[in-house]
């Protein structure tokens, strides 16, 4: 079957999350983007092939296509659907241009598969009733010509509409089999791209988690950070164009962030040099549990050394295995970054806002109360927090929950004058946790496809866009940090050297994954 349809179809070269309402208006602004007219590279679910398929599936059937059981299951063949488009002449129609789509994926790797989506056509002519003939003077029979053109008039006020959406309603004498000429569709395919990697990260808490031990005696002199070797320990080389109209004592921004990226803390970092070069205190928000608070301390007023990040990360907030992206090494860095401005002499706290005690409401309720806390200590600070964008952004919804209230509502109604950025980027990597078929967690690195509205360059400086007015989806602004790389778990003694710049973003190189068990918090990246 898998032969016969690689011969049937004509392929044309080629490749590609359902764009949310309030992006439509802005993906029809935007000029097509030249990869889906002409793409230069296949892209690459970091996935196996059956689970990619099992979504591609569910794309089609919402579309409203019928799909056959295929021998091979690594294809996936829809029935056919007509249009009836022909011109009407002497009271009979043609039955117009067939449809319907070939899926084929491509197994690279355990964690690695590729997905094209061909759009066959045909164009069939055909009578809607049969027409027969007299069997002894083989003269037409009017009265069956009668009865078809009766059949065509109803079927006109729209009956052939919902009939011919499937293939067992189209007439039996209309031809559908031989050859047949198939377009890769790569609005299609960007459909599943976004659908499998424009989906909420889940959050892990470390209440009822398995921790790992404490690999602290394996960890080779190249695992630690090696800024506390440097004399200037003022590490900033870049500034956030847009960032500097925004900067006042008492500024609060919120930054929606996508957990588990290299880029994202960075830029955080960015900001909070710049914000203290310019001679404010800073004030630095994280997403970690509270219980870490003590550890966190010590570390911003340590010298930074190998021991000094042993210490930071003895603690279950780290140690986790089901590590959501929270705790990665670009998140330790950022921490980093902020005791090396500490002992350059500026004035810098870090906080951590979570808990491990809440979920829903509860639980941001909790984080805003502790952003409160820290405000009021240093009224006058910048104060710049970084956590998934369900926690940042000014709309209380969410799919888990339907009264859900985020941190950002409750800290809106105490200042009314904080910023919510959401991050832009371009099609990249992360690190984080979501649910397999077979309901287990797993965690690894995973693909991340932007939507139209917060889609920036891959490439350039990171840069604040703010928007004429509060987004319907609750931000101010944008901060753009181009194409999204993969950070990993801090506490991994491997991998967190950055990754040779590749052509495409679509060939990656896997991260092995942890084992996973325990609970879930929802959240949403």
């Amino acid at each position: 079957m898998r032969r016969a349809l690689v011969c049937l179809v004509l392929l044309t070269a080629g490749c590609a999350r359902n764009a949310r309402p309030a992006e439509e208006t802005a993906a029809a602004a935007r000029p097509a983007e030249p990869e889906l007219v002409a793409p230069r590279f296949e892209h690459v679910f970091m996935m196996p092939v059956d689970r990619a398929l099992a979504e591609a599936t569910k794309l089609l059937v919402e579309h409203g296509w019928v799909l056959n059981a295929m021998e091979d299951p690594n294809y996936l063949l829809t029935e056919w659907k007509a249009e009836q488009t022909g011109r009407l002449a002497w009271g009979w129609r043609s039955d117009g241009e067939h449809t319907r789509y070939l899926v084929v994926g491509e197994p690279l790797a355990e964690r690695q598969s590729i997905v094209r989506i061909f759009r066959m056509k045909r164009i069939a002519f055909s009578n809607d009733a049969e027409i027969r003939y007299d069997g002894k003077s083989g003269e037409l029979m009017w009265k069956h010509m009668e009865m078809a053109q009766i059949e065509q008039s109803f079927r006109r006020r729209g009956a052939p509409v919902d009939l011919a959406t499937r293939e067992r309603d189209t007439a039996p004498w209309v031809e559908l089999d031989g050859a047949v000429k198939g377009n890769r569709d790569l609005e299609l395919e960007r459909d599943l791209t976004l659908r499998l990697e424009s989906r909420p990260s889940l959050e892990t808490l470390t209440g009822t988690l398995r921790l790992t031990r404490d690999d602290a005696f394996f960890r080779d002199p190249s695992f630690y950070l090696k800024r506390h070797r440097q004399e200037v320990q003022e590490p900033c080389a870049r500034k956030v164009a847009g960032f500097q109209p925004l900067l006042r004592p008492g500024l609060t921004v919120l930054i929606g962030e996508q957990l588990g990226t290299r880029e994202a803390p960075a830029t955080v970092g960015d900001m909070l040099c710049e914000a203290a070069g310019a001679g404010l205190g800073v004030t630095l928000g994280l997403s970690i549990s509270h219980k870490e608070q003590e550890r966190i301390d010590r570390y911003v007023a340590s010298a930074g050394g190998p021991p000094d990040q042993d210490a930071l990360l003895r603690g279950d907030f780290w140690r986790k295995l089901q590590q959501d992206g929270r705790g990665s090494r670009a998140v330790m860095d950022l921490i980093d970054r902020g005791r090396a401005l500490r002992a350059a002499g500026h004035s810098v706290a870090v906080v951590a806002i979570d808990t491990d005690l809440n979920h829903g409401s509860a639980r941001d309720a909790r984080m805003a109360e502790t952003v409160l806390g820290a405000r009021a200590a240093r009224p006058k600070d910048v104060f710049l927090v970084l956590a998934g964008n369900a926690h940042t952004r000014l709309v209380a919804e969410a799919a888990w929950s339907e009264d859900f209230i985020p941190m950002s509502k409750n800290l809106a109604q105490k200042d009314p004058g904080l910023v919510v950025l959401e991050l832009g980027y371009a099609q990249g990597r992360r690190w984080g946790c979501d649910l397999a078929p077979d309901g287990e967690l797993e965690c690894n690195v995973m693909g991340l496809t932007p939507g139209p509205l917060i889609a920036s360059p891959p490439d350039g400086p990171p840069t604040l866009r703010m928007l004429p007015k509060l987004h319907a989806e609750g931000f101010h602004g944008v901060l753009e940090v181009g194409a999204l790389s993969a950070s990993l778990p801090a506490i991994a003694l491997r991998g967190h050297e950055p990754t040779p710049a590749v052509e495409a973003p679509g060939a990656p190189t896997p991260a092995p994954a942890p084992k996973v068990d325990g609970a879930v918090a929802p959240g949403k990246d």
